[in-house]
């Protein structure tokens, strides 16, 4: 399947032979380019998503003749960088307050981040190189499965650019994923990439003729594999009820729009009084549905109210929550204290004078009327480096990594919680950011009860860069694999509600304030992903193993044999 003729190292080279090592270099470096641009535009903002399903060729075909591992991962190096560039230029914040700590992580996550995936590179190299071309096209889709699942694994996972997120625009095409979940979708662009590879190099290599019937018959298996998700997703759409099931809530979002830079600045109290009036707001207006439950955004209140130096604003609010007589769902810091010091960990933040320790959580509490109790639940999944050193407490010395806007050195929540509304009974959880990117994680809050998911976000750190857009795409993704219904609060847009089948009602304009509420249904059914989690991706991870395996067991065989024919 070779496009370039594979050439053994000589001692002297010839201008011609200079010139054509040249040419190879220019023409495998465009072809990485055109792949990362491919992979790049096939995501949100952009509606590209088929590029997804086409963008690793030009990628494979620079590893066909390539042997030699570092050659091979300089190559992906390259290809995934162009695809970071794109996709994740927004991480540090360029278009926005210029933040020293924001931009220079930006530019490590771009430039760094593109390394994980030498990890599929190189199996697809070890497998091409020892088990042969087929044998390391199969293993192609398993090994790059594989390895995004392990990314949604530990405390340095990155999940948010896993490959079968771009096809968000593809509704009809996604609805097979409450059985496989969204790495379903990165198995099926995969195979379509390879399948399409196949059918490239051999008719560039004229194996097959345009009109061969290998040739239709490959690009036929293209075409129908292609379709067949819609095909299926069409006639889920087409039975899915439209109407509400028996058991609804009416959940209300406010969107402050609160600039996030200047949050942590400003008087609290004066943020917490605009939540509170905008709520008002939305109770009292005769043209929305009254709100059973209202979300504010995260960190909408922005210090420590549920400690006991804190109690009198702590008062004030569940006065105003009481007269309003409708339950809050609010983000917010919270911090637990160390009666014991040497029970803290060794991440545990200090009080300078007194050596107090105590852990910071990025949290959401549920404030209802008539109600002293206030179940809070911390959040579990962080941006690494951004919110938490990974694996802080082995690392504390690193503790200066920390971004100084309010938001930086969390502590790990301890258990998941689900909340449960005490006038209509219903129960929820409450996604904080970034949590909404990790698929099984979310579902097992569906498997502990609840009934609709919610998920409260700041996403106004960028300007009007794609990051907003992107996690707003994301959560439909966890809408259908659920079969949940969705409210998602964000503290300068985009809030929306998103229905079990990723239809999306209500989405508000960045950067503006706005209230919304509309009656949503509540399910305690659960789809096949719901109750088994990522099962496609721990399978793929162990084939991807054993498909290495194989590969090094079969290098170790030729070693032996060389060793044995040149004694």
């Amino acid at each position: 399947m070779s496009l370039f003729s594979r050439k053994s190292k000589v001692p002297f080279e010839s201008a011609a032979d200079r010139a054509r090592r040249k040419h190879e270099f220019r023409v495998r470096a465009l072809l990485c380019a055109i792949s990362g641009v491919m992979l790049g535009m096939s995501f949100p903002p952009f509606p590209f998503g088929i590029l997804a399903c086409f963008g690793l060729v030009p990628w494979l075909i620079v590893l066909a003749d390539i042997d030699e591992m570092g050659r091979a991962l300089r190559y992906s190096y390259l290809t995934f960088l162009i695809f970071h560039i794109i996709t994740l230029n927004w991480t540090g914040g360029y278009a926005h307050m210029n933040d020293p700590y924001m931009m220079i992580a930006g530019a490590v996550t771009m430039f760094v981040h593109p390394v994980f995936y030498f990890l599929p590179a190189a199996g697809y190299v070890l497998a091409r190189k020892y088990l042969g071309d087929w044998t390391a096209l199969i293993a192609l889709p398993f090994l790059w499965v594989g390895y995004e699942y392990s990314h949604t694994l530990g405390e340095w996972s990155f999940p948010w650019i896993t490959i079968g997120n771009s096809q968000s625009n593809n509704l009809a095409g996604i609805q097979f994923i409450s059985v496989t979940g969204i790495l379903g979708v990165s198995f099926w662009i995969v195979v379509i990439n390879a399948l399409a590879f196949v059918l490239y190099s051999q008719l560039a290599h004229g194996r097959w003729q345009p009109r061969s019937r290998s040739s239709v018959l490959m690009a036929a298996g293209i075409v129908a594999l292609y379709f067949l998700p819609k095909i299926h997703g069409g006639i889920v759409l087409s039975q899915a009820c439209s109407s509400l099931p028996e058991k609804t809530i009416t959940v209300g979002i406010v969107q402050a729009n609160v600039d996030p830079w200047e949050k942590w600045k400003r008087s609290g109290h004066s943020t917490i009084d605009l939540h509170l009036d905008m709520t008002q707001q939305l109770v009292n207006d005769a043209r929305k549905p009254r709100p059973d439950l209202v979300l504010w955004p995260e960190t909408a209140i922005p210090y420590y109210v549920l400690t006991k130096e804190n109690g009198s604003t702590l008062r004030y609010i569940l006065e105003r929550i009481n007269t309003l007589g409708v339950p809050v769902l609010s983000g917010l810091p919270n911090a637990v204290y160390y009666d014991d010091t040497t029970k803290a960990p060794p991440s545990a933040k200090r009080i300078l004078g007194t050596g107090e320790r105590y852990d910071a959580f990025n949290s959401a509490a549920l404030f209802q009327p008539g109600v002293d109790e206030i179940p809070w639940y911390g959040k579990m999944k962080m941006v690494p480096i951004a919110e938490r050193v990974p694996y802080a407490d082995a690392f504390y010395f690193f503790d200066f990594l920390r971004w100084g806007v309010g938001i930086g050195g969390w502590q790990i929540g301890r258990d998941s919680v689900v909340f449960t509304e005490k006038k209509t009974g219903a129960r929820f959880n409450a996604l904080i950011c970034y949590e909404s990117v990790y698929p099984e994680f979310v579902a097992s809050f569906v498997r502990s009860g609840a009934e609709f998911l919610t998920l409260i976000t700041v996403d106004s750190w960028w300007d009007r860069m794609s990051g907003a857009y992107q996690h707003q795409r994301f959560s439909i993704f966890r809408a259908i694999e659920n079969r949940r219904w969705l409210a998602r609060c964000a503290v300068g847009g985009i809030s929306c509600y998103i229905d079990p089948y990723g239809h999306v009602y209500d989405a508000t304009e960045l950067f503006t304030q706005a209230t919304l509420s509309r009656t949503i249904g509540r399910s305690t059914e659960l789809t096949f992903y719901s109750e088994h989690g990522d099962w496609l991706g721990s399978g793929c991870l162990f084939i991807a193993g054993l498909f290495v395996a194989a590969a090094l067991g079969q290098k170790f065989i030729r070693r032996k044999r060389e060793e044995a024919w040149s004694s």
